[in-house]
């Protein structure tokens, strides 16, 4: 019964994809063995390609370890979000793997799921509540703290006069806003002039548009501080097309192949890169242990890297 009641929640929400254009999410999974545990878990988006690299870890994992897997995109809808966990929580799953939009609306769900007995891995965003087991991620204010230092020290060697910046965010992405403030407390520390914030929504097209306007109407401005993928492809993307690659460098977090160009062409100065591939491994395997009855620490911690020219090499066979 079980396995049937998962079968059928996942071809509901199939069918509903297919007749609805509103239709945010889908599910996947790598099939079902009613003996063997069932993981659930949602991500933001799969769009950029640190979330399928998310996922594509947390599907080998459960391969390696033989359990069932099933995996919500949320499209950036927190609604759609809140309700797949509702689901997931409503069909019985073993464990729940979050990736939340905005941790603090799910959690009235994470308060249900713990009420359920159902064990909840945070990945990559926070979500500050005693329900969750284990927190897996890095730290992202802290990492966001070492990249405005690391440009603290370039606009006091680069930039005489003092830094212009402008910044290419994601308002509605909580993980990212926290990197926004972190580093901007950071520079404006050093004095720095942040002369405009534009809000890319985490869609790539719209990072590309907002990054677009950044640049022509700020045509003075020395850098930009972006987000995340999506932010950071359309800057770069805007950068081009506004000529601007002699006048602007980038800096940011999540590298893809398009920012790697931009680090070989020079406008690109330093990235944070994150290993999302271990978040997603990281979580399945902790999920399991608290399933097995196994002691898990409550904060898993995966270490990010400041990419640079000098070390751009190392990375770029993610990409390959």
């Amino acid at each position: 019964m079980k396995k049937l009641g998962w079968v059928l929640m996942i071809a509901f929400a199939l069918v509903l994809s297919a007749c609805s254009s509103e239709s945010s999410g889908d599910a996947s999974g790598t099939g079902d063995d009613p003996d063997k545990p069932t993981i659930a878990m949602t991500v933001i988006n799969q769009e950029a390609l640190f979330f399928t690299e998310m996922v594509k870890g947390a599907e080998e994992m459960a391969d390696e370890l033989g359990v069932n897997l099933h995996v919500y995109n949320a499209n950036n809808k927190q609604v759609d979000q809140y309700n797949a966990i509702e689901n997931f929580i409503s069909e019985g799953a073993d464990a729940l793997i979050i990736n939340a939009i905005d941790a603090g609306s799910l959690l009235p769900v994470v308060e249900k799921a713990e009420s359920e007995g159902i064990p909840v891995i945070s990945v990559d965003s926070v979500i500050q509540h005693d329900s969750v087991d284990v927190q897996i991620g890095v730290d992202n204010s802290e990492e966001s703290i070492k990249l405005g230092e690391y440009f603290n020290e370039y606009a006091n060697e680069n930039f005489s006069d003092g830094a212009k910046l402008g910044v290419v965010g994601a308002l509605n992405a909580f993980v990212q806003v926290n990197r926004q403030d972190s580093f901007l407390e950071t520079v404006e520390s050093n004095g720095i002039n942040v002369v405009d914030i534009v809000d890319s929504e985490n869609v790539q097209e719209k990072a590309l548009t907002a990054s677009e306007d950044l640049l022509i109407s700020n045509s003075d401005m020395d850098a930009v501080f972006v987000t995340g993928e999506p932010a950071f492809i359309g800057a770069v993307s805007a950068v081009r097309t506004q000529n601007m690659q002699d006048k602007v460098k980038l800096f940011g977090w999540d590298l893809s192949p398009q920012v790697v160009q931009g680090i070989d062409e020079g406008f690109v100065e330093a990235v944070i890169q994150q290993h999302p591939d271990q978040y997603g491994a990281e979580s399945v395997s902790a999920a399991i242990n608290i399933i097995n009855g196994e002691e898990v620490e409550s904060l898993i911690d995966v270490p990010a890297t400041i990419v640079t020219k000098d070390n751009v090499d190392e990375f770029r066979s993610l990409f390959e």
